[in-house]
């Protein structure tokens, strides 16, 4: 799927990559992965070292998809056209995977045949919150953070947007959906494919 993809819609020039199912990644259905920049600095030798990069999708969320509804496997091929966008602008372009102009313009690209359905935000709302029963919100913006275990501790960690507070909110479940969410709030992990926590601490 992914040669076929390069062959079609990016002349074969990305160079190979690997694609990993993570059984982990649950707030989003795919996700470009670098340990570097795409313009590492020079060894002594004068020679830049090799990046390792990834494309990883998330298995659970894409399992529920594609037993749930007919369109799944267009959802599995979107997903990894949407993450070849992200490596694509890294190792072509050599720029910080982004959903800016450059992702735009491929991404519209891209879905002109009408084979692909690419967009940037997803809406597996549903799979997500199955998968991720506990909740926090920030007392300050409002932006909620999903985890599927309960990690994060309110008296140490602080949004990453704003430093405020943290409330834990208990079942996701009871979460309100974005739409009832107010203005000031941002939108769900589920989404938001290359989002991940920010919060006070390094991962």
């Amino acid at each position: 799927m992914w040669s076929e993809l390069n062959d079609r819609h990016f002349a074969g020039l990305l160079p190979p990559i690997d694609l990993v199912w993570s059984s982990r990644l649950t707030s989003s259905v795919g996700m470009f992965v670098s340990r570097r920049g795409p313009r590492p600095r020079l060894d002594r030798d004068g020679l830049r070292p090799p990046t390792k990069r990834e494309i990883r999708l998330s298995l659970p969320l894409l399992q529920q998809v594609t037993q749930g509804s007919e369109y799944g496997e267009q959802e599995i091929v979107s997903t990894l056209a949407h993450e070849m966008i992200h490596q694509w602008q890294y190792d072509i372009l050599k720029r910080r995977p982004n959903h800016g102009a450059d992702f735009l313009c491929k991404m519209t690209e891209m879905n002109r045949d009408g084979t692909l359905a690419i967009t940037i935000y997803h809406s597996l709302q549903r799979e997500v919150l199955a998968l991720t029963p506990f909740a926090w919100r920030c007392r300050q913006c409002g932006r909620v953070y999903r985890r599927q275990r309960r990690t994060i501790q309110p008296r140490r960690h602080h949004c990453g947007i704003c430093r405020g507070s943290l409330q834990e909110l208990g079942s996701a479940s009871r979460v309100p959906t974005d739409s009832e969410c107010s203005s000031h709030m941002t939108r769900s992990p589920s989404q938001c494919p290359l989002q991940p926590l920010q919060l006070s601490f390094t991962f």
